[in-house]
């Protein structure tokens, strides 16, 4: 039950281990006077000095703009000089060092190796062409340095950087105390001894490169130039040392460093936008450590005009582009809003494109971009995120030469990736790959590098998490072994020290729960209870260490009683769940836990546990959990895997507490999440538009943008292109998300709607059930309840004490057995019964009395089947004590039976409550549901209070829709019979006019959708198709394609008053998520239909036409008396049409016949 805390190194540029400085190309005009050769005839003095002239204006133009095409011109120029120039010449070093500093530029650009070799073997050239003592030997030593250093940065080859310094270390030696020169050749020194740092972890280097930089600091006048390069290298080489030890000085005195480096540039200077850039990053690392949110503003607003003050086409863009991502990244991973991981994808993305194939830092973006992918994965779950991010990576390892610094970067991301995709399908070939990556990261890792300890602690995770799956105790062994050492290699203010301490706390739990030790146990409490400490509050990780030290205890507890283990365990679930700053996903499972926990001590000694506290918690989550913004199947996912059984186990413990409004209040949170979202997004604002109707509108058409992405739809190449990319379409949903999010906030600080559109009161939600019995059914923790919603609003509960779960299982798997035993789609014959001779037959009682029947006696000649025990073992156990309880309220003598709705839950949703009865051949012994009331089904009360009012139908206007020779479909010749039938029944009541008959080729999708608009009613006798991954794809099959739900969502559904859809399985739910009623029929009451008749399973295509025939018979009828004054309701013309097959049941088939046939909605 822990969980563990994985570490990525997110990487940024700061151009990139400091910016250089030194006489690195020298225009003629500044050489001195004695240098220029004196046998030099006019002609050549003046193409040579013209030349090097516009080197020199190139290379400034391009050190301004980034064009790659003046680096070009640059490079041609020097090339001439150094052509022109003969071998012996005093001026051939200069030129030859000049041509090396425009290569390296170019190779800075572009990242060509050819490039960077070649200005290495050019400014060797020019270091040995000088002699001994001449005064530009310094600065031809300093700019080889340079070269190695930039070759050491892409290759990552160690020979490099030790040249760099060797060479930038005689440069420094060979420049006297004063020389302008000295400052600059102490800061590229110190660059150099910085990137060693980073490669190696020798504290000796950062010590240098911190002194050497001060120095070119402490030389540099106020007011120099040069003087902001040197704070700017300063600063980031204190940076470098607080991410090895930690200490908060080493940060601020990099962010005040850098902070005299930005004020020091002027505006318009062609660094001012990487200093900007470098001090976010600082900004960014002390919010890392302190958390505090200013910091992370302030990084964001300092890398958002680093980016905007490069022109598109320079060469740094991509650089700071990059940077403004990972901060993006960084905040989201604080605030999770999903507009943060968009953005920081988006730039990040933005990266990748603008970087040419082989530029050094291409790995890099590609590895970052990755990450913010995995990141967004772990919100929303989109399996394609997170294959995204191992492709990217994978390309970040490929990309990267054996012996580049950053390698085992990559690799250690790599392994992370493999192993979120590990953590989801569950395939060990994935988690293999992450170890064997996150091996090699730490192999290839020398002992001292400051990363070592990061790729220790994730290596340890992935022995850990297969030790989980495969029981080897070599792997649990080898987790604690590495994350120890992750531990210890740690510096105890180390802001990532909680994290390792967590992880290897997590660990020794695994240990325990394998193997039993108790000083596992001991070892990972010790360890957690110190994650914790460290952690400050309001850190958004303290809540993940809470609730897996928490874990800790109860496992003590569970082992040795101790009542002070459970009470901390308690406690520490309690301060995760009630976290502000916690992960939604963790303080959902603590609150669980939390009361586990409880119950575990109730146990023991006696707890009050009515105050319900951790159940309003998890309930609470509910909607961060399933969030609107995310992919609807991501949801479904979510629901499934998360929620699942915790809603039930809720309500189930208001019931006991006696708080039965509330009860009824969480059953609606818990049910229909997703059809309940769309739902609310079509929600009236009458009241609103009075109020507030400027915020009013703008609610309603973020809500409708939000509705039409929450549909998906056909498009072509063209609308396609309108829509733009999918991940275009989908960052434009979650920015309107966020919209909405904010209109809600402003709107419900008005005075009257601070509850606008939040989960509704028993008050509203009771108004559903005034014209009818609503009974609840819910089942959970040993428990079996009704909760019976009156008319008065009063609610009756009742327990059934032979109603366990496994009782409730048993019946789930007859009814299933019954029910695919004889499935068959219209057009086929029913299949014979299987044999029944070994089930044992109900015994009557006196039903009169106790409806009941009495297991002594026989019943009279019924031929008992599975289906025929499952109905009467309902009555016994369920409906019947039911109507016992709540007798009074059904009045026999009355023509017009009473309504009752059933809204079951959990596995009880796929039971057919309203056929619940015993089936006699004997009338004096048959009893049933249908002798008291008409039933209904509904998925939510919201759904009833879709369209408050009772239905009126009024004068029908009905659209029936027949396809009896779907093209790829089986023929289903009934339904011509049932169009016949219908028809011949219309025009018996002269309403042969009311009715629009689409069939065969005319029943293509877009006529049915133009004619549904003009139609209240819809009758559709055709095949249907339930998508459960997918539910607003399900479908009807029409004569040119489907008929989407999707589809007819988009469309106003005003007049929509009844639907009846005589297809296979309209009402059949998925197993997997049963409160969230996914099928056809209740896609059709979201989709504004406010009655709806469906079915339960295959319906038998002899049956549909005899039954559609007798109901719309005593509608016609019924409306026609009437002259269409009075209230008719299809839940009462189903309940008549289907009488008399109850009447002639006398066996399993003949209740297979009607059963199927249920009303949902008013």
């Amino acid at each position: 039950m822990s969980e563990s805390h994985q570490l990525n190194d997110r990487t940024e540029c700061r151009l990139n281990t400091g910016e250089f400085t030194g006489a690195e190309a020298l225009p003629l005009s500044e050489l001195p006077a004695e240098e220029l050769d004196e046998d030099f005839d006019g002609i050549r003095d003046a193409i040579i000095a013209s030349m090097g002239q516009e080197g020199i204006r190139a290379m400034e133009r391009f050190q301004a703009e980034g064009q790659v095409a003046d680096i070009d011109t640059a490079i041609e120029n020097f090339e001439s000089t150094v052509y022109l120039t003969r071998d012996g010449h005093p001026m051939k070093p200069i030129y030859l060092s000049n041509l090396g500093t425009s290569r390296m530029r170019r190779f800075d650009c572009l990242g060509e190796t050819a490039d960077i070799d070649e200005a290495i073997e050019l400014r060797g050239q020019a270091v040995t062409l000088s002699p001994d003592g001449h005064p530009n030997n310094p600065m031809y030593l300093n700019n080889l340095g340079t070269s190695h250093q930039e070759r050491f940065r892409r290759l990552g080859e160690i020979a490099d950087i030790d040249k760099a310094i060797d060479f930038q270390c005689q440069a420094v030696e060979l420049t006297p105390d004063g020389h302008p020169d000295k400052p600059g050749r102490l800061n590229n020194l110190g660059n150099s001894h910085l990137a060693r740092f980073k490669r190696l972890g020798e504290m000796a280097d950062i010590d240098k490169a911190i002194d050497f930089q001060f120095q070119a600091v402490d030389f540099t006048p106020d007011g120099h130039p040069d003087k902001p390069i040197y704070l700017n290298n300063l600063g980031t080489s204190h940076q470098a040392q607080f991410e090895r030890l930690g200490k908060i000085a080493d940060i601020g005195k990099a962010i005040e460093f850098q902070c005299q480096a930005v004020e020091l540039t002027p505006d318009g200077h062609s660094d001012k936008p990487a200093r900007l850039s470098n001090l976010g990053i600082s900004h960014v690392r002390r919010f890392e450590h302190l958390g505090e949110m200013a910091d992370m503003n302030k990084a964001i607003e300092l890398k958002r005009q680093a980016v905007d003050l490069t022109p598109d086409g320079h060469a740094d863009k991509p650089i700071y582009l990059n940077n403004l991502g990972t901060s993006h990244q960084a905040q989201f991973e604080r605030l999770g809003e999903m507009a943060d991981i968009d953005k920081a994808i988006e730039f990040q993305c933005h990266a990748v494109e603008l970087t040419p194939d082989g530029h050094p830092d291409q790995p890099m973006y590609l590895n970052n971009l990755g990450t913010s992918h995995v990141r967004r994965y772990e919100r929303l779950g989109e399996i394609a995120d997170v294959n995204k991010a191992i492709d990217l990576k994978l390309q970040a390892v490929d990309l990267t030469p054996d012996g580049h610094p950053n390698k085992p970067m990559y690799l250690n991301d790599l392994g992370n990736s493999y192993q979120a995709l590990f953590d989801r399908l569950g395939e060990m070939a994935d988690i293999d790959k992450a170890i064997d990556c996150r091996f090699q990261a730490v192999e290839l890792t020398p002992d001292g590098h400051p990363n070592k300890p990061i790729y220790l602690n994730n290596l340890g995770i992935s022995q850990q998490e297969r030790f989980k799956h495969l029981g080897e105790v070599d792997d649990i062994g080898k987790a604690i072994e590495f994350q120890r050492q992750a531990v210890d290699l740690t510096l105890d203010d180390h802001p990532d020290k909680p994290a390792r301490l967590n992880n290897l706390g997590n660990s020794h739990q695994a240990c325990f729960e394998n193997l039993g030790m108790m000083a596992d146990i001991d070892k990972a409490i010790e360890y957690q209870l110190s994650a914790v400490e460290l952690t400050p509050e309001g850190h958004p990780n303290k809540a993940l260490y809470l609730n897996n030290l928490g874990y800790s205890h109860q496992a003590r507890f569970e082992r040795l009683g101790e009542i002070a283990d459970i009470d901390e365990a308690i406690i520490n679930f309690q301060q995760c769940a009630l976290s502000t700053t916690g992960p939604p996903i963790v303080r959902f499972k603590a609150a669980r836990l939390w009361v586990f926990a409880l119950r575990l001590k109730n146990k023991r000694v006696p707890v009050d546990t009515s105050s319900l506290q951790p159940q309003h918690t998890f309930v609470n989550l509910i909607p961060e959990l399933v969030w609107l913004g995310a992919p609807v199947h991501q949801r479904f996912q979510t629901i499934q895997d998360v929620v699942g059984s915790s809603i039930h186990e809720a309500v189930s413990a208001a019931i006991r507490a006696q708080e039965l409004e509330l009860a009824v209040e969480w059953m609606e949170q818990g049910r229909s999440i997703v059809w309940g979202q769309l739902r609310q997004l079509r929600s009236p604002m009458d009241d609103l538009h009075d109020a507030h109707p400027v915020l009013a509108q703008e609610l309603q058409d973020i809500q409708r943008k939000i509705e039409m992405s929450f549909l998906p739809r056909d498009v072509d190449s063209t609308t396609e292109l309108a829509l733009g990319s999918l991940e275009q379409q989908a960052q434009a949903h979650r920015c309107n998300i966020q919209k909405r999010q904010d209109l809600l906030t402003e709107i419900r600080s008005n005075q009257g709607f601070e509850s606008f559109l939040r989960p509704e009161k028993f008050s509203v939600l009771s108004k559903a059930c005034q014209d009818r019995l609503t009974v609840l059914l819910t089942v959970a923790e040993g428990y079996c309840d009704a909760l019976v919603i009156l008319p008065s609003s009063s609610i009756t509960h009742i327990s059934f004490t032979n109603m366990s779960q496994d009782v409730i299982s048993e019946l789930h798997t007859l009814w299933e057995n019954s029910r695919m035993s004889r499935l068959s789609n219209r057009g086929n014959e029913m299949p014979a019964l299987f044999n029944v001779d070994n089930h044992t037959p109900f015994k009557k009682a006196t039903l009169l009395e106790t409806g009941v029947l009495d297991r002594g006696e026989e019943a009279a000649t019924l031929d008992l089947g599975p289906m025929s025990s499952l109905l009467a073992d309902l009555w016994e156990r369920i409906v019947h004590p039911i109507v016992v309880r709540i007798k009074n309220l059904f009045d026999l003598t009355n023509d017009r039976l009473p309504r009752i709705t059933w809204c079951p839950s959990g596995p009880l949703t796929f039971l057919p409550f309203h056929a619940a009865g015993i089936y006699s051949s004997d009338s004096e012994e048959r009893i049933c549901i249908s002798d008291y009331a008409v039933s209904s089904y509904t998925p939510s009360l919201m759904a009833l209070l879709t369209n408050p009012t009772t239905v009126q139908l009024g004068r029908p206007s009905i659209l029936m829709v027949t396809q009896p020779n779907t093209p790829g479909q089986k023929a289903l010749p009934g339904t011509t019979v049932e169009a016949k039938k219908i028809t011949e029944k219309a025009a018996s009541n002269d309403m042969q006019s009311a009715i629009r008959h689409l069939s065969q080729s005319e029943a293509t999708v877009s006529a049915v959708i133009e004619q549904l608009e003009t139609h209240g009613w819809v009758h559709l006798a055709c095949h249907g198709t339930q998508k459960y991954s997918d539910p607003m794809e399900s479908s009807f099959a029409l004569h040119d394609g489907s008929l989407t739900l999707a589809s007819l969502m988009r469309k106003s559904m005003g007049r929509a008053q009844f639907a009846f859809l005589a297809a296979c399985q309209t009402a059949t739910g998925a197993k997997t998520l049963a409160d969230e009623a996914m099928h056809l029929t209740s896609g059709m009451l979201a989709a504004g239909y406010p009655s709806v008749v469906g079915t339960m399973w295959s319906i038998e295509d002899s049956v549909a036409p005899e039954v559609a025939e007798a109901f719309y018979a005593i509608l016609f009828e019924e409306g026609y008396k009437s002259d269409w004054k009075v209230n008719i309701e299809p839940a009462y013309a189903l309940h008549l049409a289907l009488k008399k097959l109850r009447e002639e049941t006398t066996r399993d088939r003949d209740l297979m016949k009607w059963i199927p046939f249920v009303h949902y909605g008013r």
